[in-house]
């Protein structure tokens, strides 16, 4: 059957030239300088037998008016010509005037128009033109003589907005309009095009529908039309893209290749069904899928060899940087010449793995290749040094007492310093980590300088970068500039979080300031936001911190302090244990096992409860122990004392008799 196939440009109208069943055009652009004469091919999927028009040709040609008759040359023209001034809302209401008189190929451009465009992933405001799908939609209902690429168009266009319903509702349309029908029923008009379907498999692969994308893949095997490998290697990039992890589905999506007739997987269908394996951190995976490419003899390339080192750097294996390397050395000989990407990814991995040396090493190799350098791999090589030093910190147990430390914190500045020397882009990450291996070094006022030094560069700083700051600040015992950068962390607008706070405490024990880390811990309860509620870090530094305070007062907020966090469920909470005459202290510090005994005393004495029974207070068989007994001993009033049970060393026991002489003493006083 011979049928109009032709998508005219909002320039002009062109003759239409009959073709037997010719691929759709693609519609290119809207308002702007379009030239008169122009070459479209088409641009879907699938096809590629180009499509051409001649814009020279004028309306009143002997061919158009067979086409679409004299009456319809003035109703296109004008319509066209709004086009091309982006007039795009009055064409639609002159093509609704105009009916039957105007041909299909005017319909297309204007539906064209009404779909250009699409949801970015980033943008949430819709546009003008996601309104007029809608309209377009209508357009297509009101086609007197429906065409097949008319359904394309809107299927298109709900799909790039990711409207995944909307776009499979209308290929089902299109299938019973269009499409052979699954009970063996001949094709009315034309077949759907796989690029039609691909369109629709995209929508449900990026909206996770992947039950309806797996079902539309054997709908399409029913209709004879069958996946290529560049439709199973364009949803394998989905997957691969797709923020969460998507490997088992690119898994499916492979193996379903494999199994297709006719289709053989080629070096992008594995290389991204790496990807999406490495983006998970199945490492184990990825170099399964390595192996199998490797040993069908495909020829590897440079980007096959940096994804599988990208899995590798991922990994959750200390060794994984081991076989990263490995593949560097065996890509360079097989000939196989290593990018930027490929040493960053190097640099990641050794960082990951606590090889900040080799880390090192590498960016020296590239400097040598003269290849560049760019702020993603000096980022991998900062956050490797910083990932040392904050171990050397924990290991020494605090910063600046080592050389290693010294060394760590050292080289971090100086790769911040390349950067800037080489004009390289220095982001929040690049000072973030810097930051951090100068507060595990104590470094507090070069942790102070890069702050400054980020605003310099026009870079706000954020919680990561100034929760690093303080926690310098916090190691090097410096409150005043410790609660400096916590206030401007609030000017900048910025709302701490629990990380910040417990920096700013850890501030402030470090620098034994009792009275204002209290403060801060009655502003983290009263506050309505439940990113800053108290945890058990906070309550540890905040006893510590009160318990080394000398007299009564200090000792008093440390029991408010208990109290509230058991109020809060942070602390013995009563389904901890089976019962409440025996509580659990083993896993506490010192200063807080202390408050724990007071509050369990202060609570039973209360509770007025007959029914007094023997105390079991779990503690361990370490120096907890003898520690909880000595407060016991020296801080309860009458002196309580405790038995440790011959077949239970890890447990203090208070008598029922020890117990009710304690309760009367109390209650005396």
């Amino acid at each position: 059957m011979i049928f109009i196939a032709a998508t005219l440009s909002v320039a002009a109208v062109s003759t239409v030239a009959f073709q037997p069943r010719p691929p759709p055009c693609s519609y290119q652009s809207l308002p702007g300088n379009v030239s008169r004469r122009r070459s479209l091919s088409s641009s879907l999927i699938g096809h590629n037998a180009p499509c051409s028009f001649d814009w020279s040709l004028p309306y009143a040609s002997k061919s158009n008016s067979d086409v679409v008759g004299t009456t319809a040359k003035v109703p296109t023209l004008s319509i066209h010509s709004l086009l091309e001034a982006g007039r795009i809302d009055d064409a639609v209401a002159d093509l609704r005037k105009s009916g039957d008189e105007v041909p299909a190929s005017t319909y297309h451009a204007v539906m064209e128009a009404c779909c250009a465009g699409g949801f970015e992933p980033k943008r949430k405001k819709k546009t003008r033109n996601d309104d007029r799908i809608e309209i377009a939609a209508e357009l297509l209902q009101s086609m007197e003589d429906v065409t097949a690429h008319a359904h394309e168009i809107i299927i298109s266009g709900y799909a790039r907005r990711g409207r995944w319903r909307d776009a499979h509702h209308t290929l089902s349309e299109m299938e019973k309009a269009f499409g052979s029908s699954e009970d063996g029923a001949q094709n009315k008009k034309s077949s759907v095009a796989l690029n039609v379907y691909q369109a629709v498999l995209a929508a449900f692969a990026r909206a996770h529908q992947f039950d309806r994308m797996n079902s539309l893949l054997t709908r399409m095997r029913r209709q004879g039309v069958r996946p290529n490998v560049y439709t199973y290697n364009s949803l394998l990039k989905i997957c691969a893209s797709d923020k969460v992890p998507r490997w088992k589905e690119a898994l499916s999506l492979l193996s379903q290749c494999q199994r297709e007739p006719g289709v053989n997987p080629d070096l992008i269908t594995y290389t991204t069904a790496m990807k999406a394996c490495a983006r998970g951190r199945q490492t184990g995976k990825a170099l399964e899928l390595f192996r199998a490419a490797r040993d069908m003899g495909m020829k590897l390339d440079v980007y096959f060899y940096t994804t599988a080192m990208d899995a590798c750097a991922k990994g959750k294996r200390r060794d994984s940087w081991k076989r990263a390397l490995s593949l560097l050395d065996e890509m360079k000989e097989k000939g196989i010449a290593p990018n930027e990407v490929t040493y960053g990814v190097a640099v990641a991995a050794c960082g990951n793995g606590g090889r900040w040396r080799k880390a090192l090493e590498l960016l020296d190799t590239m400097r040598e290749a003269r290849l560049e350098i760019n702020t993603i791999t000096y980022n991998s090589a900062i956050a490797a040094l910083s990932k040392a030093a904050r171990s050397e910190s924990r290991h020494h147990g605090g910063g600046g007492i080592d050389s290693e430390a010294d060394l760590l914190w050292e080289k971090a500045l100086e790769l911040v310093r390349c950067m800037e020397g080489e004009g390289v882009r220095r982001d929040s990450f690049t000072f973030s980590s810097a930051i951090s291996a100068c507060g595990a070094a104590g470094r507090w006022q070069e942790a102070v300088n890069l702050i400054e030094a980020m605003k310099g560069d026009g870079i706000k700083p954020n919680k990561v970068a100034y929760t690093a700051a303080i926690t310098a600040c916090a190691n090097s015992r410096r409150w005043e500039p410790a609660f400096e950068l916590f206030r401007d962390v609030k000017e900048d607008g910025i709302q701490p979080d629990i990380v910040a706070y417990n920096a700013l405490i850890g501030a402030g024990m470090t620098a034994e300031k009792p009275a204002e880390v209290f403060d801060i811990w009655q502003e983290m309860c009263q506050s309505s936001n439940a990113k800053v509620s108290p945890d058990i870090v906070t309550l540890t530094e905040v006893v510590a911190t009160l318990d080394s305070a000398p007299g009564k007062a200090s000792r008093e907020r440390v029991d408010r302090v208990f109290a509230e966090a058991v109020a809060r469920g942070l602390i013995l909470r009563k389904d901890s244990l089976d019962t409440s005459w025996e509580v659990d202290l083993s896993h506490m510090s010192f200063p807080v096992a202390r408050a724990a005994c007071r509050f369990i005393f202060r609570q039973i004495v209360e509770s007025e409860d007959e029914a007094v029974k023997d105390l079991s207070l779990i503690t361990g068989a370490s120096r907890m122990r003898e520690y909880v007994r000595e407060v016991l001993r020296d801080e309860l009033r009458p002196a309580v004392y405790c038995i440790v049970p011959e077949l239970e060393q890890g447990t203090l026991q208070v008598k029922e008799k020890m117990m009710r002489n304690y309760i009367e003493g109390q209650r005396q006083q």
